[in-house]
């Protein structure tokens, strides 16, 4: 994979684990949103979210009730890091994450890139105990003309 390829953001359009049956499940929905980023510096962040999560009761998150901060942990996912592209796979270098039992893990990505498209392929994981291979898809995001000032 070449590096240079894979520089920028990139928009989730899927997310699906696959198993050797054929059985398959959305962590985040079907309609799973989420954008990675890798910049040339080496470091990159992901974040994957439910397209459905509510509202929620105030802007403050002190005062949430336990039951709306157990609905967002459960629609939400986010981590960053460095990353490595080697010849056939994309290390991503856990520094912090929603999941704190990620910090100093290494997780492997194989990639593919057609056109607009990056694919990133999960090694088998063992889940809801059966083998899975996760496939996310991702779009690059393209460059805006406008102005921020």
């Amino acid at each position: 994979m070449d590096r240079e390829q894979l520089l920028g953001g990139w928009r989730l359009v899927s997310f699906v684990y696959e198993s050797d049956d054929g059985s398959q499940f959305f962590p985040y929905g079907r309609e799973a949103k989420g954008l990675i980023i890798y910049e040339a510096g080496g470091c990159m962040s992901a974040v994957i979210t439910r397209s459905d999560r509510v509202r929620l009761s105030t802007e403050d998150f002190g005062l949430l009730p336990d039951h709306e901060k157990i609905a967002l942990a459960k629609g939400f996912m986010n981590y960053a890091g460095t990353y490595e592209v080697l010849e056939d796979r994309i290390m991503h270098h856990i520094e912090i994450g929603y999941f704190p039992n990620w910090a100093g893990t290494t997780f492997i990505r194989f990639p593919s890139v057609h056109d607009d498209y990056l694919t990133l392929t999960t090694p088998p994981a063992y889940l809801r105990g059966k083998h899975y291979t996760g496939r996310l898809v991702w779009q690059k995001v393209q460059p805006s003309n406008e102005s921020t000032v």
